[in-house]
């Protein structure tokens, strides 16, 4: 039965490691790598500040306040770095590293790279490019946009048919797809949506490796291997990369337009011709990227770059059924993302790569490049390399492909190990951060009572006093320095002195009685000849005499 759209669910394994661009990248003020385990952590504004105490974060605010310049950048780089246990805390689930990312970071963050002419400091920026990931979730994405380019030029290829013409590129496509306008354009009769992260969540989806340029052929002059302008420039990127280490880790989906229901029009309909199936789409990307695969394995394999293991299971998987899956469309395969090589983004016959020469020279055309980007775990490597981009995509698949899901679920072990580890130390530390800000925010809030209980004792005594009469208040402002058991003795004293007269004075004595009442001094009747408490009587009949006046 023919229907209007024909709908198609693919899944994609990455078989090697895959970068799309985000247009964005982790820098050293948002992220910070585990010196034990090589885990890179990212965090935002938020997780900074749930994180960090607030004594931490008044001296990140005294930092960021000074002088923008490259020194700043570096004090950011090396405060964050120094409290990188309480971010990681509150940071985002980790993500591995090569090991000569992990070096390269805990040798440079927070340093001056270089200083040029006039003292001017370059810094180390040590930023990452990120993949293309999920804004929600944070999972690695495949736009529908990067699949449906890719699949555009094996169709345009398989049309051109390795012809050789005196083309511009826009050229080309209106001739190949009719007239190249959108509604007669073939693509738009094919529909595909982004692919989201379908993965194994106790592993993780991305690492971060280097992109190293190595030369294609072996060049050598004066006996010494020449090579490549970026190798010999330390030209090198840090790339956020999709792990070739999940089988069928992206779900998305195919439409076909069918327009054989409507009256055909090629003025506003694409021509028939170009009408295709989902196997003729699949036979297009296989014989386009099957053949580009073949040639550029071959070729890596003379320089001996290829990672062995990666380079043996490839070819075991499709000497052993995935390449009669390939030829009988049940599967294609795909080239995508960042350094997928020119190759892949021109068709045979009309390619046309531009080859940089050296200083001062005009750069050439040739129909090949010179070098490939591979990705590395460190940029002095020259083995044990992996080319950029390949995906395997599975039509419909009713079941897995056994030994291809058996080799990447089960031969990067202690990759689940390694999460399962950096995820029970994260756990860890969050526990304690946040017992820490338990204890803090407590120790703030009684700081709080305390200040709210003291002043609300000011404003007592300070209603106390101002209820008190001038004498009062007098006699309370005499006695605050002098303690409190003379104050009887002290204020009999300066009575005596005669600093205060009449109604006055019988109010000092009315205290000085009170006082003495209240330390069981008062005896004005004592009849004994205990000479302390004869004392004691005299000192009370002065008061009395005060009181009698």
């Amino acid at each position: 039965m023919t229907h209007f759209l024909n709908h198609y669910t693919l899944k994609y394994t990455p078989l090697s490691p895959l970068h799309i661009g985000a247009d964005e990248s982790y820098e050293p003020g948002n992220y910070i790598i585990d010196d034990e385990a090589g885990a890179l952590y990212s965090f935002d504004s938020q997780a900074a500040l749930s994180g960090l105490s607030s004594s931490d974060g008044k001296q990140l605010l005294t930092i960021v306040n000074g002088k923008p310049d490259d020194a700043m950048l570096t004090k950011v780089q090396s405060f964050f770095h120094n409290h990188r246990e309480k971010l990681l805390a509150f940071a985002k689930p980790p993500v591995p590293t090569a090991s000569g990312v992990k070096a390269l970071y805990e040798k440079r963050i927070g340093k001056t790279a270089q200083h040029e002419g006039q003292g001017k400091r370059v810094i180390n920026k040590l930023e990452i490019d990120r993949t293309s990931y999920n804004p929600v979730d944070g999972c690695p994405l495949l736009p529908g946009s990067s699949i449906k380019g890719a699949i555009r030029t094996a169709l345009l290829d398989q049309n051109n048919d390795g012809k050789d013409r005196k083309e511009r590129n826009q050229q080309i496509q209106q001739r190949l797809f009719a007239d190249g306008k959108f509604h007669t354009d073939p693509m738009r009769l094919v529909s595909i949506g982004d692919a989201s992260w379908q993965g194994n969540p106790e592993k993780p989806a991305c690492q971060v490796q280097f992109a190293v340029n190595r030369k294609r052929k072996l060049v050598t002059k004066d006996g010494i291997v020449v090579k490549s302008q970026a190798e010999a420039s330390n030209l090198y990127q840090l790339l956020e990369c999709v792990a070739p280490h999940h089988y069928q880790s992206f779900t998305g989906s195919l439409t076909l337009h069918n327009t054989q229901s409507v009256p055909q029009d090629d003025r506003k309909l694409p021509k028939q011709h170009l009408h295709w199936t989902v196997k003729e789409i699949a036979k297009a990307c296989n014989i386009f990227y099957m053949g580009l695969f073949w040639q550029e394995l071959q070729a890596m394999k003379e320089r001996n770059y290829l990672e062995t293991e990666w380079q043996n299971q490839i070819e075991h998987l499709l000497g052993n059924g995935l390449l009669k899956r390939l030829n009988e469309g049940d599967a294609f395969l795909l080239r995508i993302g960042r350094h997928s090589g020119a190759e892949a983004l021109t068709l045979n016959g009309v390619r046309k790569i531009k080859i940089m020469q050296g200083r001062g020279e005009r750069p050439k055309e040739e129909s090949q490049p010179k070098t490939w980007w591979l990705a590395a775990d460190d940029i002095s490597n020259k083995q044990g390399l992996l080319p950029f981009g390949w995906v395997l995509v599975e039509i419909d698949p009713k079941s897995p492909d056994s030994p291809l899901q058996h080799w990447l679920e089960n031969s990067n072990n202690d990759l689940t190990a390694w999460m399962q580890q950096q995820l029970t130390k994260q756990n860890g530390l969050k526990d304690k951060a946040e017992l820490r800000q338990r204890e803090e925010e407590g120790k703030i809030q009684a700081e709080q009572k305390q200040a709210e209980e003291l002043l609300l004792k000011q404003q007592a005594e300070q209603q106390r006093l101002d209820s008190l009469s001038p004498i009062e208040q007098e006699i309370e402002t005499f006695l605050k320095p002098i303690q409190v058991q003379e104050h009887d003795t002290r204020l009999l004293q300066e009575l005596e002195k005669g600093r205060w007269q009449n109604d006055d004075a019988k109010r000092v004595a009315e205290k000085v009685k009170a006082l003495m009442e209240l330390a069981g001094k008062w005896m004005p009747d004592f009849a004994g000849d205990n000479k302390q408490k004869v004392k004691l009587k005299e000192r009370s009949l002065k008061v009395l005499k005060y009181l009698q006046d």
